[in-house]
């Protein structure tokens, strides 16, 4: 019963699980002056995977238990994202960006500056919340009535790496660090074979922690106005991201 219980809860994790609160890295180095802002808009596509960890299920009239680890779920990154950035100094800004659904918020310093190559260091954490609800349209046997997954994390990257510069041309890149945090839960009404429904539960914990590398480039179309474009990868992640700035 655990098991074709648990494989159907992953089966329904793995179809509804979608985030969208990741943006691009953009250039590790401060690109503001001290008291200017920046808005603009990010798109990102790509997917990262990670395991459950702590997992509990609990079902009526049977009991709970602990079940193994180690089962990937799967968020897939599709979606678009507002942010506003403002220059503390003429080395350091910070930034809040805005999510379907979550936030989150960084800030990029310029460690060595020079006319052509300056080296930056930009830390940013993502928090995101999401809730799928499914509904069977009808009872079949050994079918879901009624499922609900929720969960909440944050995703922390801390990066660094060098900007060249060159008439309006940024290339920049480097590695980076991928740590993710957060926990999940799962109800619903399961319906056995003959017939008969019972209440499910579950709960879950999500940790994630690797390395990994970003490359990317920036172009200043007009006087204050830039496009950027860059991937990100690691073993379980996998982004391209583009964006679109203005700067006032």
């Amino acid at each position: 019963m655990y098991r074709v219980t648990f494989f159907t809860i992953c089966c329904v994790l793995l179809l509804s699980s979608r985030a969208v609160g990741f943006a691009p890295i953009g250039p590790a180095a401060c690109d503001l002056d001290q008291g200017q802002f920046a808005i603009g808009t990010d798109y990102v596509k790509g997917d990262f995977k990670t395991s459950f960890e702590n997992l509990y299920i609990t079902v009526e009239g049977v009991g709970t238990q602990r079940l193994p680890g180690g089962s990937d779920i799967e968020f897939e990154l599709d979606g678009y994202s507002g942010k506003v950035s403002y220059g503390v100094s003429d080395q350091c800004l910070v930034f809040v960006s805005l999510y379907r659904d979550g936030w989150g918020f960084g800030s990029k310093m310029t460690l060595r500056e020079s006319t052509t190559l300056d080296w930056g260091l930009t830390t940013r954490i993502d928090f995101v919340s999401d809730e799928d609800v499914i509904y069977s349209p009808f009872v079949r046997p050994g079918n879901w009535l009624y499922a609900k997954a929720q969960y909440d994390f944050y995703a922390v990257r801390i990066a660094a790496g060098p900007v060249y510069k060159s008439d309006g041309l940024r290339l920049y890149g480097g590695p980076f660090l991928f740590w993710a945090s957060g926990d999940g839960d799962f109800e619903g009404k399961y319906v056995y074979s003959d017939g008969t429904p019972v209440d499910v539960k579950s709960s879950w914990d999500i940790i994630k922690i690797e390395l990994g590398g970003y490359i990317g480039v920036s172009l200043e179309l007009v006087e204050n106005i830039e496009v950027q474009a860059e991937y990100q990868i690691a073993d379980d992640l996998s982004i391209f991201g583009a964006g679109l700035s203005f700067k006032f």
